[in-house]
């Protein structure tokens, strides 16, 4: 009977170990708008351009991705890639976004089932502390619907470590 307690209090601490190291030294990313995978969270230091970030979902869209199924209610957090820092100037014009007048992407007016989207409204540069976020996959939900998001918001860095 000892023995049996003693495995099973081994393999709750075990669990709750790796599960409290994995979360905060790991995301696995099963969405289609990023490369799936294993990625290493790092510290924030300096953000710039092509930077893999975690983000808790922003509140003005928190409500859009979980009814319309986008995301599980029980993921908090967004993997996007950082393209538009302070400056930087974003344009959307004929369902288009630009870049510095590089095209970056189009603008869908609705998802894959058939939803209306609403677009990122606001032309013009960056201002201090904001970024600007996509999605690699052709049908990320991602600044383009969203807007920019403050650099505070950034909870973590990534590098992916193992692609499935």
């Amino acid at each position: 009977m000892r023995k049996k307690i003693s495995v099973i209090a081994t393999s709750l601490l075990l669990y709750l170990f790796v599960k409290e190291v994995s979360s905060r030294y790991f995301v696995l990313n099963l969405s289609p708008s990023m490369e799936k995978g294993l990625y290493f969270l790092r510290e924030v230091d300096e953000l710039k351009k092509g930077d893999v970030v975690v983000l808790n979902i922003p509140l003005n869209i928190k409500e859009t991705l979980y009814s319309r199924g986008y995301l599980p209610k029980n993921i908090k957090t967004l993997l996007k890639e950082i393209v538009a820092v302070e400056g930087d100037i974003i344009n959307i014009a004929h369902k288009k976004l630009y870049i510095n007048g590089e095209l970056k992407g189009d603008i869908a007016e609705v998802d894959p089932r058939g939803r209306k989207l609403v677009s990122f409204a606001k032309n013009g540069a960056l201002k201090k502390g904001e970024v600007f976020l996509l999605g690699r996959g052709e049908n990320s939900f991602d600044s383009r619907y969203f807007g920019t998001i403050e650099k505070s918001e950034i909870l973590k860095k990534t590098i992916l470590i193992k692609e499935f």
